[in-house]
């Protein structure tokens, strides 16, 4: 069996919520196996069995036993753990590869000093922002390369939804900003990397204000709370302005999951919406809805007008596939490790994210309205 035809051995740390998603698609894969599960803890104990894979306490246990060691690692432990446990298989093993669900870290000093020690350790790091491999994001992508809308001018998008009482008293780093809890760290830095993507270019400003809060924070210790959701206002790079509301707290399908059924924990909304516009001289493109708004010149020629306002637009449905984001992600996985592909979203890609993320926190946290420059 040649290399490019064995599967990559991959370990998958921590047995949380993503946890079973990953699982399901490293065992359906043809480019992966899931050789074992590292947890300390019940939910992961109970997750190895129910997969039929080896469980470990630690990383330190899985090397010193006699199993394969992998390829490859997929981190899906609470936010706040994620650079110190990557450091710490970078530091005692070899990985070709190690994907890290998002947020890359929670803070962008120790997710540099994440990418210099893996660069060090010539491993590639991956972040867990699957939507780059979802079939409206593929297809926004293509629409935008072949210049269908024109040049983009401005992007705008949403992230409403209503999280329940359990979802907070589940796990107790939900409820605090400094462990990654809250909308913008743990919703919005998806977006935020979704619309870096289609922009082509990152977010160098930010405003943002908070919206009015309508929780009780009596159970939440000091001034450590999160969020519920915020205007945001962003200019990019490359002069692409963007706007973007997030909360937790509203009822409202106007969000990723609602609008794509892409988890299968929260049902999908009842008819399409969107959470991406994207707003280009030559037209405009809603997502995931697959929805393009442009002229035809043919019509305005008829109505012998210049193309414009006066002119009534087309309405297209796009056509789009059913590949399966988690499914895409781990097959990349595989060809990563394996040196035949370079990262779709890169350790510097999530860490752009965290750094958007930072800044909008802080300008929550100034509560001044001024502005926030990225560096």
């Amino acid at each position: 069996m040649t290399l490019s035809s064995e599967k990559v051995a991959i370990a998958l740390v921590g047995g949380g919520t993503i946890a079973p998603l990953h699982a399901q698609y490293l065992l359906s894969s043809s480019t992966c196996t899931l050789i074992a599960l590292i947890d300390p803890f019940p939910p992961g104990q109970e997750l190895a069995l129910q997969l039929g894979v080896p469980r470990f306490t630690s990383l330190e246990e899985l090397l010193a036993s006699t199993s394969k060691v992998p390829d490859a690692y997929i981190i899906c432990v609470p936010s706040s753990l994620h650079v110190r446990v990557t450091e710490d298989i970078l530091k005692s093993s070899s990985p070709k590869a190690i994907l890290v669900e998002k947020p890359f870290s929670t803070d962008s000093k120790s997710g540099g000093q994440l990418l210099e020690l893996a660069q060090q350790k010539s491993c590639q790091l991956l972040v867990g922002h699957h939507r780059r491999f979802h079939p409206s994001v593929v297809r926004a992508r293509q629409v935008i390369e072949r210049g269908e809308i024109g040049k983009i001018t401005a992007i705008s998008g949403f992230w409403t939804a209503k999280k329940n009482d359990g979802y907070f008293t589940f796990a107790d780093w939900r409820c605090s900003r400094s462990a990654g809890g809250g909308p913008i760290w743990t919703n919005f830095v998806h977006d935020i990397d979704v619309l870096h993507y289609l922009t082509g270019s990152r977010v160098a400003r930010v405003w943002a204000i908070e919206t009015m809060g309508r929780r009780s924070r009596t159970e939440i210790r000091g001034n450590d709370f999160v969020e519920e959701g915020a205007a945001i206002m962003l200019q990019f790079a490359n002069g692409v302005v963007g706007t973007f509301i997030v909360s937790d707290n509203v009822a409202s399908p106007f969000g990723w999951e609602a609008a794509t059924g892409d988890n299968p924990l929260y049902p999908p909304a009842p008819a399409q919406v969107d959470s991406y516009r994207i707003f280009g001289t030559e037209g405009t493109l809603t997502e995931p809805d697959g929805t393009l708004w442009k002229y035809h010149t043919e019509q305005a020629t008829k109505l012998g007008r210049e193309v414009g306002w006066n002119v009534p637009m087309q309405r297209e449905e796009l056509e789009s596939s059913d590949e399966i984001p988690f499914q895409q992600q781990a097959e990349h996985l595989a060809k990563v490790a394996r040196g035949e592909e370079s990262p779709r979203c890169s350790g510097e890609d999530g860490l752009d994210a965290v750094r958007v993320c930072e800044a909008v926190i802080a300008a929550l946290e100034a509560k001044d309205g001024l502005p926030i420059d990225l560096k």
